[in-house]
């Protein structure tokens, strides 16, 4: 699927749209004054070739509206929990130092109507594991991200279902900091579309020791070479300068 899907398109009556992205496959068509949409997972379809109809075992949901209308939005969004994400190495980071890493992370699809922003489904476009970040007693529910966290992204493909994450981190204690994973909180992140990727603004993650929050900062400083006008998708949440929270805590492997 392109990136020309982003935005607002017009059903004709009763005619299917198929589009694909990761491994997400989607149909929508307008009937009698009602949305259709259907999805399915590459690994629950066993035909490779697309359709303008799902396979029969998929079904349809229908949404009907106050104010009815064929013409819906499809836009790119965070998942709606933070994610696990993975260092490319295990990594060291000395006392003082401030480093520049990239996580490139699956993003979801959002589909709403054009014309009031009634949000009808968001759909991930791969799937992902749930996984426990914390202590048993202190914790919250996250999102385990398969994508590394890497120094450098001129080394990987393109694809049209990640988005590129810019983040800092910053060791403002006076120990060495060693992670191989960290809690990477998206709900207050914008996405922008840039020479047919997305990207994200910066985030900086202030470490102030093991026993300490991290200081998790959403500079909005936007990577070389995007403006402003090249939002897609602006943040889940009320964006905050910044907030406290744990980062860099081991978690639990329970896995969901």
């Amino acid at each position: 699927m392109e990136h020309d899907i982003w935005g607002s398109r017009s059903l004709a009556e009763d005619r299917v749209e198929y589009m694909t992205i990761g491994d997400l496959h989607l149909w929508i068509k307008y009937r009698n004054e009602e949305v259709w949409i259907a999805h399915a997972y590459k690994d629950e379809i066993k035909r490779k070739s697309a359709s303008d109809q799902p396979p029969k075992q998929i079904e349809w949901t229908r949404w009907a509206h106050k104010t009815s209308s064929s013409k819906v939005s499809v836009s790119p969004v965070y998942p709606d929990k933070p994610l696990l994400v993975h260092s490319e190495y295990n990594l060291k980071v000395s006392p003082e130092t401030r480093i520049q890493i990239f996580a490139r992370i699956p993003i979801w699809v959002r589909i709403s109507l054009a014309h009031n922003g009634y949000q009808l489904i968001e759909l991930p476009t791969v799937k992902l594991s749930r996984t426990w970040f914390g202590t048993p007693m202190e914790g919250e529910l996250c999102f385990h991200a398969t994508t590394k966290a890497r120094r450098d992204l001129s080394q990987v493909d393109k694809k049209p279902f990640l988005v590129s994450c810019p983040i800092k981190i910053v060791n403002k204690s006076d120990e060495e900091l060693t992670f191989s994973n960290f809690c990477f909180r998206v709900e207050r992140l914008s996405m922008y579309l840039h020479d047919n990727e997305l990207w994200a603004d910066e985030t900086e993650i202030i470490y102030q020791g093991e026993d300490l929050h991290s200081e998790v900062v959403m500079t909005g400083k936007l990577p070389e070479g995007i403006a402003r006008k090249q939002l897609l998708t602006k943040p889940r949440k009320e964006v905050h300068k910044s907030l406290a929270t744990r980062t860099f805590k081991l978690f639990s492997k329970i896995q969901f």
